[in-house]
């Protein structure tokens, strides 16, 4: 039989721009493949890696509240003495900074792997939007952490992380509904110090469990995680902490009081944990908070510029043998063997493939994997999905 072969059509902009920045990812994993091996393969294991450097945070942090005192009146002297008069203290804390931050940096790559390689989309798409919810929630457990220590840079946070949600209610036309004083009533609503600290408190370990429900979610995706690392993997993620903390070293002078009569022209902001307060000095409260927001509402609606998917797979009952051959390659987990509705009228046959319609990305690999022309996607025809195939899987194979 004659293939029939498709003209592809022009992708947009975005798409031309998202499949290059792809390409190169790709590249770097085909590098990283050979080097590295398939069960050690770090592009290969982003998500792993987050959820190690996680772990890293959870325990170093459960450690520190042994000598952490959330009052205004200790607070500064229990981390003080952690740093200073406690070297396995100092070690503790290091780590747990030096993870943080690692975290951060893991989870940006693996989310531009992700959106890069186009596994954000379709069935995918609730993954995506837990990843950025997950980002959001760590911002704030970053910046909670900082105002801890209740020291000098601290009350500096605490104002600036004020001025950035009330900001919200000067927005034009959106300012009318208060927005911000509503949302940031929990954290800022207070009548003193030590409930501000308290609340403080609250965030940063609340926090950590609502993100763990995050990426509960999150996890709960159409392909199997890798999440577990191998031996070697963990070595190196150690090599890596032990390197960061020893090259950024925790500052001794940054555990000052604060001043009211006298206070810090600067402070420094890490980077990664708190990445959007650098931009506060220049853009202040308000327009601050109007860029986060727009940022996150542009990494929501990116998958819908993705161009529009054919309609999901349909199994033909009569024809299917359950082979599971399509159960098996399917990348999606979208394919569930059932039993057969009619066993008595097909002796042998004990189950039938179908294909649950929300995880399903219409990508055809389980109609050409199938032996008995038993799937089909309505909207192409066998030839068609055959040549789409070969478009994918193509440029790989020729690599490899």
């Amino acid at each position: 039989m004659k293939r029939i072969r498709i003209k592809p059509r022009r992708p947009s902009a975005y798409v031309s721009v998202r499949n290059s920045i792809g390409n190169i990812i790709e590249t770097i994993d085909y590098f990283s493949l050979k080097f590295f091996g398939v069960g050690s393969n770090p592009m290969a294991l982003t998500g792993g890696i987050v959820i190690a450097f996680l772990m890293v945070n959870a325990v170093t942090g459960l450690l520190m509240l042994l000598f952490y005192t959330p009052t205004p009146e200790l607070a500064l002297e229990s981390v003080r003495a952690l740093t200073v008069e406690n070297t396995p203290g100092y070690l503790l804390r290091s780590a747990h900074r030096a993870s943080a931050g690692l975290l951060i940096l893991g989870l940006l790559i693996h989310m531009v792997r992700v959106w890069a390689t186009l596994r954000y989309s379709g069935a995918r798409r609730r993954t995506w939007t837990a990843g950025i919810v997950a980002l959001l929630v760590l911002g704030l457990i970053g910046w909670a952490g900082y105002i801890l220590p209740w020291d000098e840079r601290a009350m500096v946070l605490l104002s600036w992380g004020r001025e950035i949600a009330y900001g919200v209610d000067r927005w034009p036309v959106l300012g009318w509904f208060n927005l911000g004083s509503l949302i940031s009533m929990p954290v800022f609503a207070v009548s003193n110090e030590a409930e501000q600290l308290q609340r403080i408190f609250t965030l940063h370990t609340g926090g950590a469990f609502a993100l763990m429900f995050v990426l509960f979610w999150h996890l709960r995706r159409v392909t199997p995680p890798k999440i577990v690392l191998p031996m070697m993997g963990w070595f190196g993620l150690l090599i890596l902490l032990l390197l960061v903390g020893a090259s950024v070293p925790m500052e001794h002078e940054a555990l000052r009081p604060f001043n009211p009569f006298g206070p810090p022209e600067t402070i420094k902001v890490d980077i990664l944990v708190t990445f959007p307060l650098i931009f506060y000095p220049a853009l202040k409260g308000p327009l601050l908070a109007f860029l986060i927001f727009i940022v996150i509402a542009i990494l929501l609606y990116l998958p819908g510029l993705e161009p529009k998917r054919p309609p999901t797979a349909v199994v033909r009952e009569i024809a299917c043998t359950g082979c599971r051959i399509c159960y098996d390659d399917c990348p999606y987990g979208a394919i569930e063997m059932i039993p057969v509705p009619d066993a008595s009228h097909r002796p042998g046959i004990i189950e039938i493939a179908t294909v649950k319609a929300s995880d399903c990305n219409s990508c055809g690999i389980c109609v050409g994997s199938c032996e008995y022309t038993a799937i089909e996607l309505p909207s192409l025809t066998t030839d068609e999905i055959l040549d789409k195939i070969d478009h994918i899987t193509g440029p790989l194979q020729e690599r490899l």
